[in-house]
């Protein structure tokens, strides 16, 4: 292998445990070696996944070869078990500074790329992940908005609808990210917080378009997911389309259903590296029918600002070095 596998990156702060944070990430390369053509690929596991736990081994197992990509499995911030829903003692971040980490793994496998000298394709560069990491996955699409190629949000929820905020119910799912509706409490999310972890945005996603119209989003989830809900995640589809978003969405019935590649249509579906083979193969392999390439430089290159507004304010990623996300109220 051209790079060490066991890496660690710097994090963002985080402010509710201030201080120094690192995201460990794992490298897996194709065994073939690193090609004019090799692109990258960051891949997230869900809520309270491991970054090298079983699923993700089979990931990096498959996606470097199938995909001819250098793969970065990301331990993004609040990640394991002791972050369950059921376990949390703080609020779930639910893609806001998770999808940083991500981003800044992949900035990171580009910049060692280029500093090992070695020949690769910067312009294609993916996402991929399955439900918590679907999500953040289109937070990752979100918030670097002129870096991505592709993105497969694999049964991602549907951003942070009131119904996983606080733990209300609706449509069954049992998720709680564990935020209040209280101002005073140390765990409000206030409306813009929520606003910004929204990918089906109407504005927000109007811009994404603007910022880059080679983006492919894929979205594969099961109308019958109670855990991350369909509807909200229909009713977000129909919202990117609106804005002019390329977007994929298979929303998989009985009908789909093959016994190897999807199992069942609910949140489970079947082996996330055989669905996005599946489902968005031709996208991500350079031999596919439509093999997605950035046509201009991304945000690593370009650098600068970018910002999402709200109703109080306006969220600005920062490209120049590490990407940083802050809130700037108006």
């Amino acid at each position: 292998m051209l790079l060490e596998a066991e890496q660690s990156i710097a994090g963002q702060e985080w402010p509710i445990e201030p201080g120094e944070r690192n995201v460990p990430i794992y490298i897996a390369e194709p065994s073939a070696g690193i090609t004019p053509e090799t692109g990258i690929m960051v891949v997230m596991h869900g809520w309270a996944g491991y970054y090298r736990c079983e699923n993700m081994q089979t990931w990096y197992g498959y996606f470097p070869d199938r995909f001819n990509v250098v793969v970065a499995s990301v331990e993004y911030l609040q990640s394991g078990p002791q972050n369950h829903p059921t376990h949390l003692e703080q609020p779930y971040d639910h893609g806001y500074l998770q999808a940083i980490d991500a981003i800044r793994a992949a900035r990171h496998l580009w910049s060692s790329l280029r500093e090992a000298g070695v020949e690769f394709n910067e312009r294609r560069i993916y996402a991929m992940g399955a439900s918590g990491g679907g999500n953040i996955t289109q937070m990752a699409l979100k918030l670097a908005p002129r870096t991505f190629a592709c993105g497969v949000d694999n049964c991602g929820m549907p951003g942070l609808i009131d119904a996983i905020a606080y733990g209300t119910g609706e449509w069954g799912t049992t998720l709680n990210a564990h935020y209040s509706r209280d101002p005073e409490s140390a765990a409000y999310l206030s409306p813009d917080m929520q606003r910004i972890r929204d990918f089906g945005d109407p504005e927000h996603c109007a811009l994404l378009a603007q910022a880059n119209e080679d983006l492919k989003i894929v979205i594969v989830h099961g109308v019958r997911d109670t855990v991350c809900p369909t509807v909200p995640k229909v009713e977000q589809f129909r919202n990117m389309l609106a804005a002019g978003l390329d977007v994929d969405a298979h929303f998989l019935t009985d009908w789909h259903v093959d016994g190897e590649t999807v199992t069942a249509p609910d949140h489970s579906v079947g082996p996330f590296e055989l669905v996005t083979d599946r489902f968005a193969r031709e996208y991500l392999r350079p031999d596919g029918r439509f093999p997605k390439v950035r046509s201009g430089p991304t945000d690593f290159e370009l650098g600068g600002e970018f910002a999402y507004p709200t109703e109080n304010g306006r969220f600005v990623v920062n490209h120049d070095g590490p990407p940083t996300v802050r809130f700037e109220e108006a």
